[in-house]
């Protein structure tokens, strides 16, 4: 755990790896880059990385913002991995220290934040989707087929399609919809919130756009490789030795169909074109936050409402029910 392995020095392996899982793996990667550029300069100014001073993780930042020239988010995230991952007992004071809170003032007030960027229309891949050819025998098309379609019904993370299982206790299967109870693991899971269970129900006007089908056809089409990987999942990577399909595989898949359908935006950005076209078609902030499981208003409106070119109606929104 980096800055904090002098702290825990006395735990064992059990303990160690329960601290370990407070963290998603996504978010260990993005922590290990800002901790590794604050070791470097430490190393260059000869400081001890694990004990800095107020002023010492000031001057850091400032650094940051002059020298390396980062955006005042990237720098606070450095704040952030910094305060947290050095000395245990000395963290809590670095955020709050008086230098450390003006030269981020000053950072903020040198670099606005931006004004919020346009999004691309779903109406856009959806059209796209609606007519482009595919083998459906093929399990890498049918893949990320309905990995999308379900991202655009839900407007959910692409994580979250990692969670999505077809045993008995996760998955239900109906003529004109299907309902699916997610793993734990979602971002916004924890001991007292769970994210909402997935019911999708089918599109009878256009076959292509009809997830319920195309989820049904990924369940028959994986079975021989799920049971290989001795998993439940929906979806399981399609190479090498089989198991549960991860996140960045799965956006992979999404990269490709956006590629194919040229929109020039990377695959998390589904999540924010789907809430903010939902938002632009006059649905409710409400309604936005419960289907795609938001736990934030806040951080809706804040990171991921975006303005939209020429919104139209969305009819795959209509295929999506959030279930309690």
């Amino acid at each position: 755990m980096w800055g904090w392995s002098r702290n825990i020095t006395d735990w064992n392996e059990a303990q160690l790896n329960l601290l370990q899982s407070s963290w998603r793996s996504s978010t260990r990667r993005t922590y290990k880059v800002a901790w590794n550029r604050w070791l470097s300069w430490c190393e260059l100014h000869r400081l001890d990385p694990f004990k800095p001073t107020g002023s010492i993780l000031a001057k850091f930042l400032a650094d940051l913002f002059l020298k390396d020239h980062l955006s005042y988010n990237t720098i606070l995230l450095h704040k952030s991995v910094v305060a947290t991952l050095c000395d245990t007992e000395i963290s809590g004071g670095l955020s709050s220290h008086v230098l450390v809170k003006h030269v981020l003032k000053s950072i903020s007030l040198k670099k606005p934040v931006q004004h919020k960027t346009i999004i691309w229309d779903t109406d856009i891949l959806t059209s796209f989707l609606s007519i482009y050819s595919f083998d459906e025998n093929n399990i890498f098309s049918t893949s990320r087929h309905a990995a999308i379609l379900l991202l655009l019904c839900s407007g959910r993370r692409v994580h979250d399609l990692t969670l999505l299982a077809v045993d008995k206790h996760h998955y239900m299967e109906f003529d004109d919809h299907i309902i699916m109870w997610p793993l734990f693991g979602s971002k916004t899971d924890n001991g007292g919130f769970r994210q909402s269970g997935w019911k999708i129900l089918a599109n009878s006007t256009n076959k292509q756009l009809d997830a319920v089908y195309w989820v049904k056809r990924c369940v028959q089409l994986l079975h021989n490789r799920r049971h290989e990987a001795n998993c439940s999942n929906l979806f399981v990577n399609l190479r090498g030795q089989p198991k549960a399909a991860s996140q960045t595989i799965i956006a992979g898949w999404i990269k490709t169909l956006l590629s194919e359908a040229n929109i020039s935006a990377p695959p998390g950005s589904v999540r924010s074109a789907v809430a903010s076209k939902s938002r632009s078609d006059n649905v409710s902030v409400d309604e936005i936050l419960s289907r795609g499981n938001w736990k934030s208003g806040n951080t809706f409106q804040k990171f991921y409402r975006r303005e939209v070119i020429s919104p139209r109606n969305n009819h795959l929104r209509d295929s999506f029910v959030p279930v309690d």
